[in-house]
């Protein structure tokens, strides 16, 4: 019974652990992304209330 606590309690700092390099990583990624997609030459294509870039997927609402 001990034995399952400690390893639950290990399991619980062991996913901690990854979230907080998953979310460290989700992070990084999104900054690469927004730097795409400022040098993108987007072309869009429009939908009734969105345009969607092809390339880098960028979406723009056309409601103001």
């Amino acid at each position: 019974m001990i034995y399952e606590r400690k390893s639950s309690l290990n399991r619980v700092i062991q996913i901690k652990v990854e979230m907080k390099e998953l979310e460290a990583q989700l992070e990084q990624l999104k900054k690469e992304l927004n730097i795409l997609r400022e040098s993108c030459t987007h072309e869009f294509e429009k939908k009734d209330y969105v345009q969607k870039c092809m390339k880098c997927h960028l979406i723009e609402s056309l409601q103001w």
